[in-house]
């Protein structure tokens, strides 16, 4: 297994992006469905109403599309995203053969990978969703501490609200490793079409802080880019997507010395 290296990952991630620009291209669509940010929102507020009632917030629920509607969007979201993972990691194995991958055959061999590149993406959802949530309810029931007595009927008790806090400190904790165990689990899935779970688990043994390193400095990148004003949340499903999977794939290779070579193909 080969050391993996922080910063030459990040800046090779960036001149991937910058040799074919067309990875760009692959994530305008689900950028349009940002459903992460969605699912964080949801939890937010489903956790201040369970915390303050309805009288806190009366007219928020109000202002959200028929449920059907919010359902179908989530899922296109993120098919569309899946989809477009599987096109970036095929495009990037090319490049890193010297060659390019063009951006309908990506998108067509790409296609194929989704029924088994579904299982690694569930599950990377539902390990994000666990995180945000760990992070609302610390968020929130300390909110609550503060706000109780000025909440109408709230009662807070000290003790019952510091071990709900330490339990979601500990739940994001053991998910948070877990989530970076198993984030190479897309670009195994794509390459050695399997489930890609088992695979990342056992190569990012050793390496859980470097590989936890690399995507906290594009979380920070997310995290300044979705400030921009009204387009930020899009450019960083735009950027900053296509640069994780990059990173990831990159990841993959250096851990598992699968670099490809000229003569091997994608099939």
């Amino acid at each position: 297994m080969s050391e993996l290296k922080i910063i030459p990952t990040v800046k090779r991630s960036f001149n991937l992006l910058k040799k074919d620009p067309a990875l760009l291209a692959l994530f305008i669509l689900p950028a349009v469905f940002p459903i992460e940010r969605i699912i964080a929102n949801y939890l937010m507020l489903f956790i201040i109403l369970a915390t303050l009632g309805r009288s806190g917030i009366p007219s928020v629920p109000s202002l959200m599309p028929p449920i059907p509607f919010q359902v179908i969007y989530l899922i296109v979201g993120f098919l569309l995203g899946v989809w477009a993972s599987a096109g970036a990691i095929l495009k990037v194995t090319e490049l890193e053969k010297g060659s390019k991958l063009g951006l309908i055959k990506a998108l067509t061999r790409g296609l194929k990978r989704i029924p088994k590149l579904l299982v690694p993406a569930i599950a990377g959802l539902a390990l994000y969703t666990l995180m945000i949530s760990g992070m609302t309810i610390v968020i929130s029931r300390y909110t609550f501490l503060r706000m109780g007595p000025l909440v109408q009927g709230a009662s807070p008790s000290i003790p019952s609200t510091v071990a709900l806090i330490l339990v979601a400190v500990l739940i994001f904790i053991v998910t948070l490793y877990v989530a970076t165990r198993l984030r190479l689990s897309a670009p195994a899935c794509v390459l050695e079409n399997n489930f890609g779970l088992n695979t990342s688990w056992k190569v990012i043994k050793g390496n859980w802080w470097k590989v936890f390193a690399i995507f906290l400095i594009f979380g920070a990148m997310s995290a300044l880019i979705s400030q921009i004003p009204i387009i930020g949340i899009y450019l960083r499903g735009v950027i900053v997507e296509p640069l994780s999977i990059t990173a990831a794939t990159l990841i993959y290779f250096q851990l598992q010395e699968a670099k490809p070579s000229r003569e091997e193909g994608i099939p």
